[in-house]
Formats: structure tokens, sequence, C-alpha cells
């Protein structure tokens, strides 16, 4: 009987013995060497003016909790410890505090993260029949999600096994062959965990063209657009629901016909695009409301555009995440004809806008 239960005992020791880990030395972290790997884009048209972003900054959650954030000079890639557990991520370019167009809220939250452009302090866009803020129109901001991943006890016991007798090795190299290092290095390599994650612009682009008749007594050209999207959720990959008026301050102007004096002016900026993840449709209400100061330096002609059934989107521009554009009028039936005033002085077309006299008295044309 005796000798029965020695053989049960010695048949659980050797099968405690064969299941049992490699032991850890007291000095093991509990981690794994994780790697991000930013896959940008091969082609340089990827990213606005072929410059990738000087900086990133990552954001950890582990088990459902912020865990950590990072912000590195590393845009490829990026080294990080990290424990046992299941991880969510994302990344923005840069950190929250390089933006000043732009403030960001929830950032330890991954499903509610966002950003938020910040209010304007120009005074001549606010109108009393919208009740929308004036914002400032957004940085170039590229932001990613990386797929789930897990992180286990085993994961980091390898790890941790491997990486140690690699780093004794390394301290005795007189006494350790070349392949038995190249062998540990191979085996730390392997068991480092690499997250690819891919970013993208979140901005988008918006294209005005307004055709005009008499375009030559044109000097400069302000408009603001209502019922942009104000927000950006970057775990969800859409716009928020609020809305703001964003300024187009920025024109170019073409003459298409000197006879007929028929022009058309352009003015691009950036957007978030439209609110709740919307395409442009017919039910949308948005206007465009235009200041057209004249070649006098006393006139001023305003405008007011219905924008929500003109919208089209259009292949964007390389770096941006779409571009909208919208059309008014045409070479052969302007959508203005601008009163035929006198130069005062000289001047000519001024593209950018420079702030107008508030005195000036104004000539509104509807």
């Amino acid at each position: 009987m005796m000798r029965r239960l020695w053989i049960v005992l010695l048949f659980a020791l050797a099968v405690v013995v064969g299941c049992e880990r490699r032991p850890l030395n007291p000095t093991y972290r509990a981690t794994v060497r994780t790697v991000v790997k930013c896959i940008w884009e091969v082609d340089v048209h990827a990213y606005p003016n072929g410059e990738k972003p000087t900086g990133v900054t990552l954001f950890f959650f582990r088990n459902g909790n912020f865990y950590n954030s990072i912000t590195t000079s590393n845009v490829d890639s990026c080294e990080v410890q990290l424990p046992v557990g299941k991880y969510k991520m994302y990344m923005i370019s840069q950190s929250p505090e390089e933006y000043w167009k732009m403030e960001f809220n929830h950032m330890t939250s991954f499903k509610e993260a966002a950003t938020t452009l910040r209010q304007s302090s120009v005074r001549w866009a606010m109108r009393s029949d919208i009740n929308e803020p004036v914002v400032e129109n957004p940085e170039i901001l590229f932001a990613g999600v990386s797929e789930e991943f897990e992180i286990t006890l085993e994961m980091t016991e390898d790890y941790q096994y491997y990486y140690t007798n690699l780093k004794k090795k390394m301290a005795s190299k007189a006494n350790t062959r070349a392949d038995e290092i190249a062998e540990m290095e191979e085996m730390v390599r392997y068991y480092t965990i690499r997250i690819p994650i891919t970013p993208h612009n979140v901005v988008s682009q918006l294209w005005f063209r307004i055709y005009s008749g008499n375009v030559d007594v044109l000097q400069s050209m302000r408009a603001s657009n209502s019922g942009m999207a104000r927000t950006f959720e970057l775990t969800q990959n859409t716009t928020g629901s609020d809305e703001a008026i964003q300024l187009i301050t920025d024109w170019s102007l073409t003459t298409d016909d000197a006879g007929r004096r028929v022009g058309h002016v352009d003015g691009i900026i950036t957007t978030f695009g439209l609110p709740n993840g919307e395409d442009p449709s017919a039910v949308r209400d948005s206007s465009l409301n235009v200041s057209a100061l004249l070649i006098d330096n006393a006139t001023v002609a305003d405008y007011t555009f219905n924008v929500g059934d003109k919208i089209r989107k259009l292949d964007p521009n390389p770096g941006y995440r779409a571009l909208y554009q919208v059309v008014f009028g045409s070479v052969a039936n302007p959508a203005i004809v601008l009163p035929d005033v006198k130069p005062q002085g000289g001047g000519g077309f001024v593209a950018a806008v420079q702030d107008w006299d508030q005195e000036i008295e104004a000539s509104i044309l509807l």
C-alpha cells in the first residue's frame, strides 16, 4: 500500500515539474516591450505639404481605464513597457498643448475623446439670426486608433526570461559566444509585441467659388459660413453634433471674361466638415454671408447665399480627409454684380482680409 502511495506522489510531482514555467528572477518586471508602429502612407502626398508631424502623443487604456499617455518625437515607432491587461490605444499628432486653434476634451476617456474649435474673437461675423459661435479654422491634426490587444502573464514571462538572460550574457561577453548572444537577441525580438496604427488627417477643406460681374471693382472680401462641425470625435472617426460659424478671409481673384468684366473669387478654408458625420444634402439650412469691399474704400456690398443644397463632396486634395466645394453662378450667369464704383487713389484686389474701418458706410445688396 505504501509503495503504491509513493508511486502516486512521484507521478504527481512529475506532472507539476513538467508544467512548471521558467523560474522568475526577482529582478524580472512583469511587462513586455511593446513597439507602437505608426504606418504613415508611403506617398509623401499622404500628408499636407509632404511633411510628417514632428511629434505624436499616444494614449493607452488598460482594462477599460485610462493607463498612461506618452508624447514623443519618434513619429515612426515608440517603445513602451506594458504589464498584463487588455489594451485600447489611440494617437494624435503633436500634443494637445501645441494647438492654439483647437482644445482637447475627455482625452482620458476612450469613447469621448474629442477636439473642439476655439471661439474666435472676430466681431464682424457675429450674426443675430443664427445662434452659433464663430470659431477658428482647425490646424492639421492626425489621429489613429489601434486594434484592441492583450498582454498575458505568459507573454511577460517569456519576454522577461530571454531579456534578463540576454542582459546577463552581455554583461559577461568574455565568457559568452557571439552566437549565444545573437540567439538571445533574436528571442527578445520574437517576444516583443508590435502594434500597428495608421494615422489619418481628420481635417477637411471647404472651397467656395463665387462668380461676379464688375469683378474689377473688388478690393477685398470676407465671409462667414454657418452650420459647420465644431467638434471631431477622435476615436469614433466622425464629427460631433455641435455647430459653428467658420470664417473665410483669404480669397484669390481670377478674371474669366475681361471684356464683360466677369470673374470669380475662390476661398478655401480648413474644416472638420458637417456635423453628426453628415453628407451634403438639400435639408441642410446653412448659409454663407459675404461682404465685398470695393475699390472706392467706401462701399461694402453684402450678400447672403443658401449653402445647404449646393455643397458637393469631391475627391480630397493630398493629405486631407475630404474636399467640399460650393459654386455660386457661372461665367455666363454671375451670381452677383458689384456696384460700378470709381477707385480711390488706385489700388487693386487684396487677397487677405485686413481690418476694415468700422465707420465705412455700407451699401447693402440682397
